[in-house]
């Protein structure tokens, strides 16, 4: 009996040690496991135990630590990555020209695109398509989230702070010991803040010392950014924006005026005129159908994923179902359950958009016999070209206290011939977590010998303070230093293929190729050329006609007054080199007044787009007032012979008055060219006058006014074109 509790006793004790071994084995392996998972995040810092008198001046800092990185996130949310947008084209009157979109015309913000087409949209063959999307991480290298969160929350710390005034109030001075560093770091789940800001507190005969501090902001911004990247690539892979246009116009599309025009159909019948479209009235209805059913665009698995059901008076209920779900539907690869994806289009975003019709009027190819059996056959073929934006909203609705965060980008649908049009598709690669801090930037690789810099004002050709010096290598920006007196000597990490950048606020920042690759000292002298500010004009040539039937010609008539009802954008593109960032400025002016142009010198692309919003009209009291341009509904008939017969058969075109004012504006005249202002014509100079050729319909009668009209306002630029030095700026 001894024996038998005895060996009963043993097996009880072995059963509680490989217990307690599974258990030490299963929390190893789960300890690994998340090891393996956070390897490769920053470190978080173990911030340093402070005496209570000196916890209020923390608190400070990290309050305004907080207060800047939840601000700074939402500006990067707001713009697709990017907190200082002022960098990226925007062009008001055709969106897909530009690099970003206005969310509401002339109020912003800015959002970039993460997909588009970079060539202008005339392009044909060897089209540039381009992303804009940031990089996650700083060892990307470039412009990414983490180096702006970095920057904006360093250069504005101070501000923030206002000189300790909340902690000086509680009987302490407060000394800087050295220049404030914050440097953000984007986690699995989190977005937290290190910041290193040496301060002295002076309380009384006591004497403390901070630096450290550290804020922590929950948000998943690496999977919201993911998602964005999914979304785009799906794009790229699979042409949605384009699948969904194409099952808009095959849907809406009918031999029915009141429709779309069709890409393909026919028609036999008595001799008749068949039917026609105006151009202009397609795509304001085209415009309506992409504001209602582009919403419809929806991922799978996402937090506001919704089934649409067909509502009961559906005809046919399968068909609605497999419509609104299947052609509008997007399936992830991957899962989001605390994140909502929504796609959006706006009317204001005014489409690229052409039809291959005769000028505005858009009918069939019609052949009529008149013996015999007189029969029509009328053939529609419309073939699209379309590009228009999309902005995508990722929201996590509980993010911020459940006040809820948003990051927007665009995407660009292009359809040329009624079918997409792409470049070879390049997909953009996720973030990932094994992302290793270059050393490229640290101070030990600063090994050249000293390289002296010195930087001059363009305008008074005297040193300047304060230029940034940067040098890049591959993915890898340094800012070395800034200069004094326009002088800056440092050492240099070496790269070959690297590049000197210098930049200061109001000015075009200079980039050129510098090999550093021993020991030798170097020199370069830079010219950074200063933003000047122009008062800016424009007057108009008119081509006009002289009745209804008559010819349209340009007469000299010299230079004419804008009407008060003309709006003109002007923008202007810098053509640098490859080394050169990207300068854009524009102007919008509104009948003669005047606007303000930033300037520097550079060879530029001008484009000059006028719209008129309306005429000028007598009222019954020989008032002034502002009235629509219409086209008037002209009466026509045509006669052909039934058998011996003489018939007769009339129509109306349009058939209802085409109308153009405020909300409507007619395409009034611009130009494209390029022109190279120097710095010797800028030096000096307050003033600058643009020119272009308009089509003068605004001085035709309303009863002379034909459909037939509107093909001028594609001539309009051939004027210009060939009467280059009539338009060319006039600067005093």
């Amino acid at each position: 009996m001894g024996i038998r509790k005895a060996k009963s006793g043993q097996v009880t004790v072995f059963i509680i040690i490989g217990l307690i071994i599974l258990f030490v084995v299963g929390t190893v392996l789960y300890l690994s496991r998340t090891q393996v998972t956070k390897e490769f995040e920053a470190v978080r810092p173990a911030v340093s135990e402070i005496p209570q008198q000196v916890q209020p001046l923390r608190d400070l800092v990290e309050s305004c630590i907080l207060r800047l990185g939840a601000d700074g996130l939402r500006r990067i949310g707001d713009s697709g990555g990017y907190i200082d947008t002022a960098g990226f084209n925007v062009n008001p009157i055709e969106p897909t020209e530009g690099e970003a979109i206005e969310f509401s015309p002339g109020a912003g913000p800015k959002i970039v695109y993460w997909w588009h087409m970079k060539s202008e949209n005339d392009c044909e063959k060897n089209c540039v398509f381009d992303t804009l999307r940031p990089a996650l991480y700083r060892s990307e290298g470039g412009n990414s989230i983490e180096s702006q969160l970095d920057k904006y929350l360093t250069d504005n710390l101070r501000d923030c702070l206002g000189n300790f005034e909340d902690y000086v109030k509680q009987g302490c001075q407060v000394q800087e010991l050295g220049q404030p560093k914050v440097t953000a770091n984007i986690a699995e789940e989190d977005v937290f803040f290190v910041g290193k800001y040496p301060l002295r507190a002076l309380c009384g005969s006591q004497t403390f010392d901070i630096e450290d501090s550290y804020v922590s902001i929950p948000l998943n911004l690496k999977e919201i950014y993911n998602l964005a990247t999914e979304l785009t690539n799906f794009e790229n892979e699979n042409r949605i924006l384009e699948q969904t246009t194409k099952n808009i116009i095959s849907t809406f599309s009918e031999v029915d005026s009141s429709k779309l025009p069709p890409p393909r159909a026919l028609n036999v019948g008595p001799p008749q005129p068949g039917t026609f479209w105006i151009k202009f009235e397609v795509l304001r209805k085209l415009k309506g159908l992409l504001t209602s059913y582009i919403p419809l665009i929806q991922p799978s698995s996402v937090l506001n994923y919704n089934y649409i059901a067909a509502p009961q008076d559906t005809r046919d209920p399968e068909h609605y179902e497999l419509l609104y779900n299947r052609q509008f539907f997007i399936p992830l690869n991957s899962t989001h359950p605390t994140l909502e994806a929504h796609f959006m289009y706006l009317d204001w975003w005014e489409p690229y958009f052409d039809l291959n019709c005769n000028g505005q009027l858009c009918q069939a190819d019609a052949g009529t016999n008149f013996y015999l059996i007189p029969f029509t056959i009328n053939r529609y073929q419309f073939a699209y070209d379309l590009s228009y934006p999309v902005m995508i909203e990722i929201r996590n609705p509980s993010a911020f206290n459940n006040e809820g965060y948003s990051f927007k980008f665009m995407l660009e649908q292009n359809m040329r011939n009624s079918d997409a049009f792409s470049a070879e598709t390049q997909l953009l690669p996720a973030a990932a977590s094994d992302q290793v801090p270059s050393i490229f930037c640290n101070p030990e690789q600063q090994t050249s010998g000293d390289i002296n810099i010195y930087v001059k004002d363009g305008k008074n050709l005297k040193g300047l303070d304060e230029a940034t010096i940067s040098y890049l290598c591959g993915k890898a920006i340094c800012n070395i230093g800034t200069t004094a007196e326009g002088n800056f000597t440092s050492k240099f990490p070496r790269c070959l293929g690297g590049t000197l950048r210098v930049t200061k606020q109001g000015y075009a920042s200079y980039s050129a190729p510098m090999d550093v690759i021993d020991e030798e000292p170097m020199k370069a002298d830079v010219l950074l050329e200063p933003v000047r500010y122009f008062n800016v004009t424009i007057k108009n040539y008119a081509i006009t006609k002289s009745g209804k039937s008559a010819d349209w010609a340009f007469k000299e008539f010299g230079l004419l007054r804008p009407p008060p009802t003309q709006t003109a954008v002007i923008t202007l593109v810098r053509n640098g080199t490859i080394y050169d960032e990207q300068y854009t400025t524009a102007v919008e002016l509104t009948g003669a007044e005047s606007g303000e142009l930033a300037l520097i010198p550079g060879n530029y692309k001008v484009r000059i787009m006028s719209f008129l919003k309306g005429i000028e009209k007598l009222d019954e009291n020989g008032m002034k007032t502002i009235g629509d341009l219409v086209f008037p509904v002209d009466h026509r008939c045509i006669k052909y012979k039934k058998g011996f017969k003489s018939k007769k058969k009339c129509y109306d075109v349009p058939t209802t008055p085409l109308v153009f004012n405020q909300t409507s504006p007619f395409p009034y005249g611009g130009a494209d060219y390029d022109y190279t202002f120097t710095a010797s014509m800028l030096r000096g100079n307050t003033r600058i006058e643009f020119r272009q050729f308009v089509m003068g319909i605004d001085k035709v009668e309303e009863r002379n006014r034909i459909i037939e009209d509107l093909d001028q306002i594609n001539k309009v630029k051939m004027y210009a074109t060939s009467e280059q030095d009539r338009i060319n700026p006039v600067i005093s």
